[in-house]
């Protein structure tokens, strides 16, 4: 019993935790787990380590010098030598040099933010079409169920439809029909002989008596074969529609898998997760005035950021570049071991004492074409990265043309559409109660059914390009939103 209780409560656990995923959720676990992301911001990690390494001065040089066989000096013996150069760069180098590279790390932030956006963009995309996977096969499974109900009705109305006998009659009152007929010929007979006798003028009436009731008795049992005809015509057709139906909902129920691979793959979960999407979408709202939304894209998306410090960095590639070209300076010390020696004429000791001496280099930057090159390559890729900005711009803002196109699109045609669904419905109401009265017009409830079917899809469809327009129109601005308008009463 206890591990029965456990049990229950385990598996409460996991069913609030999966009813908690949401999408905002899955946006949460794409940025922490999804590797191409990870892989951008490991490269901007890697890039702001080159601002220490190309900031710092270069290494110090050190020289070691020994004789195999002392040199004799004044000071005496000189065994060996040391000495220690640093060179300085020209002031400032070393600051330009630290400012290309910070605005390079910053370039390669930008991508890592571009990359984020897009990799939110991929993840409401997949769980978008997911939804709408799910509410076009709710939508044909209820169509199912209405064509089975009617299929129901026709059958009924086939089985309760009257047999015609040969003759005619129908298989319901045959006696009672003969007995009226044998009466009416007798009446017909004995009127007809009376008026002979009275010397009338109708004893062609039997005749054409009997040709009326026969063409009578023709017509009765043709539009009997025909109600139960066309009945069994009706079951036939309402089958066909159920079998497509049926055909369409399993293409669509295979469709899903790969839809959800594809969504786990971006989260980088096991390709089986469980995927919870909404139960509603509601058409959305642009986020903001047109005008608005253009000075968020020129201001705040990745890609244009992007190139905003690549003209930076090449500005200070050319600061770099001009200031290399000047001397570089060279600080350092050298010392000497002297070892005492005596004189051979006095044979005295002479010297003895070690020497230190400071020292002094420049470099001589006379091979300018070097740094006129650099130079120069540093204006053209900086004049690259203004025209690359100019032309992502523009481009930005013919891709926010076209998600504004089809915000409008969609927007018209959801209410088109909301118009044409209730007309239908009224029309399908109308079909469906004249079937079951008068027996007829099956084939414009199918042909009625069909389009109230192709309108609701074609509503869902819009629904969901709605929602990704706006949610790329976010995008573009670089704005964090994630919610999407969905209804909350269920």
């Amino acid at each position: 019993m206890k591990r029965v209780f456990i049990l229950s409560i385990l598996l409460l656990a996991f069913s609030l935790n999966l009813k908690a995923q949401t999408l905002d959720d899955y946006l949460i676990t794409a940025g922490e787990n999804n590797p191409l992301l990870k892989a951008r911001y490991a490269e901007y990690e890697a890039a702001l380590q080159r601002v220490p390494q190309v900031g710092a001065l270069p290494d110090p040089q050190a020289n070691f010098n020994f004789f195999l066989q002392p040199m004799e000096r004044f000071m005496g013996n000189q065994v060996g030598e040391a000495s220690v150069m640093q060179m300085f760069p020209w002031v400032g180098s070393l600051g330009a040099a630290k400012d290309e590279a910070r605005y390079m790390a910053r370039m390669r932030l930008a991508a890592f933010n571009e990359a984020k956006i897009n990799l939110h963009h991929d993840v409401f995309t997949s769980w978008v079409n997911l939804y709408r996977i799910d509410k076009e096969a709710e939508l044909l499974e209820k169509e199912l169920e209405l064509l089975k109900a009617l299929e129901r009705i026709a059958l009924a109305k086939y089985k309760s439809a009257p047999v015609s006998s040969p003759t005619g009659a129908s298989r319901q009152g045959t006696m009672p029909a003969s007995g009226t007929s044998m009466s009416s010929a007798t009446q017909s007979g004995s009127n007809s002989s009376g008026m002979a006798g009275m010397g009338g003028t109708a004893t062609g009436s039997a005749p054409a008596n009997r040709q009326n009731n026969s063409m009578s008795g023709g017509n009765n049992m043709s539009s009997g074969m025909a109600t139960s005809g066309t009945s069994m015509v009706d079951v036939i057709l309402i089958r066909v529609q159920v079998k497509d139906l049926e055909n369409r909902l399993q293409l669509l129920r295979d469709s899903r898998k790969p839809q959800e691979v594809a969504f786990n793959n971006l989260l980088n979960r096991q390709p089986d997760a469980a995927i919870q999407v909404a139960d509603t979408l509601l058409p959305a709202e642009l986020p903001a005035s047109l005008s608005l939304i253009q000075d968020s894209i020129r201001q705040n998306h990745p890609m244009l950021k992007m190139y905003e410090w690549d003209e930076k960095a090449r500005e200070a590639q050319y600061r770099m570049a001009r200031l290399m070209g000047r001397p570089m300076i060279g600080l350092g010390v050298n010392y000497m071991v002297f070892k005492p020696r005596t004189d051979e004429a006095t044979q005295m000791t002479m010297g003895g004492e070690n020497m230190v001496m400071p020292m002094v280099s420049v470099t001589l930057p006379i091979y300018r074409g070097k740094y006129n090159a650099a130079k120069r390559e540093a204006q053209f890729a900086q004049k690259a990265a203004v025209y690359q900005k100019e032309a992502a711009e523009r481009q930005l803002f013919t891709e926010l043309e076209n998600l504004l196109y089809t915000y409008q699109r969609t927007t018209t045609t959801l209410a088109l559409l909301e118009d044409q669904i209730k007309l239908n419905e009224q029309a399908i109401r109308l079909l469906t109660t004249n079937y079951s009265v008068a027996g007829g017009g099956i084939e414009d409830i199918l042909r009625q059914r069909q389009s109230i079917l192709t309108y609701r899809q074609q509503q869902l469809q819009a629904i969901t390009d709605q929602q990704t327009a706006v949610h790329d129109i976010s995008r573009l601005m670089n704005t964090q939103i994630y919610t999407v308008s969905h209804d909350t009463s269920k």
